[in-house]
């Protein structure tokens, strides 16, 4: 016998809050009932519409070609439903979950993340720095700071900024070793590999193109301390402009080949796609876009 219209409809309020929460112990939480409820919940609106709308662990869901055909008819009206009792009065407050590189947080983020926490201080703010790929979903990641193209698309990325890369050594080395004169004499030098790109292209204005993937004297995963040993005479290093401006301007290194110029890389917030984010969401978000010509200015 077919679901009352009422219970139908509870049941897919139930299932689009789990869609936005993104886990079901996440929308557990949200609506105050135990995890195997919400799943039983799930598991009678499946029955009654006779196909699996997801599919789904504790902390990671993933929906089904019909689960996001429901989703999609039915977002407007929860949405409708929760601004009438008053539930989109989401407080600023709670732990935002961020996965960022190692580099990228301590080296051009964490003054403005400090502002950040300073204008809203009901926000506690829980960073994992890994360069390596993060499952956001089964890891609980509320928002994810990243660099070039993302392939999932059930996130959506908000740009902030672009990464130009060039060559660079210090005078010492290069008073050493000489400069080089053309990409193709850079394996006869001492190179600096760093994460995420070991290999890379240059080019040239008059439309020469070269692909690097020589050998290293030295690879890392850490952009500081790439950008230490090239300070000290440690060889030539190809890495993005904005990390080392002030050694620039300080004339601690120097351009190598800067007729040359290497690949621009952007950097981009990821979130989960959402027909009403999370304020804490919301506002780490505009605020880093208000913050991002600053952070990405070379003149700054």
């Amino acid at each position: 016998m077919r679901e009352h219209p009422g219970s139908e409809l509870e049941l897919i309020y139930l299932f689009v809050q789990l869609v936005d929460a993104g886990s079901l112990s996440a929308v557990a939480d949200r609506l105050s009932m135990p995890v195997a409820t919400v799943s039983r919940k799930l598991s009678r609106l499946e029955e009654n519409r006779g196909r699996q709308l997801l599919m789904r662990s504790t902390r990671k869901i993933r929906l089904t070609e019909e689960g996001m055909a429901l989703y999609e008819r039915y977002k407007s009206l929860v949405s409708a439903v929760d601004a009438l009792y008053g539930d989109g009065e989401d407080p600023l407050e709670g732990t935002l979950r961020i996965a960022a590189p190692i580099s990228i947080i301590s080296m051009i983020f964490m003054k403005t993340i400090n502002e950040f926490r300073r204008e809203y201080p009901g926000i506690r703010l829980h960073i994992t720095q890994k360069n390596e790929v993060v499952d956001l979903i089964d890891k609980g990641i509320d928002i994810a700071i990243v660099g070039g193209i993302q392939p999932d698309s059930s996130w959506i990325a908000v740009p902030l900024g672009t990464l130009d890369y060039r060559l660079v050594a210090s005078p010492g080395y290069l008073q050493r070793c000489s400069m080089p004169t053309h990409p193709s004499s850079l394996a006869a030098h001492d190179i600096i590999k760093v994460w995420p790109l070991y290999n890379w292209s240059l080019r040239h204005p008059q439309g020469e193109a070269f692909y690097y993937d020589g050998p290293a004297s030295l690879t890392l995963t850490d952009l500081q301390g790439a950008i230490s040993a090239c300070v000290d005479d440690g060889g030539i290093l190809y890495g993005p402009e904005l990390f080392f401006k002030q050694e620039l301007q300080r004339g601690l290194l120097l351009p190598v080949l800067p007729d040359w110029r290497g690949e621009t890389r952007r950097i981009s917030i990821l979130c989960h796609q959402r027909q009403q984010q999370p304020a804490k969401v919301k506002a780490f978000i505009d605020f880093m876009k208000s913050r991002a010509p600053g952070l990405f200015a070379m003149d700054a």
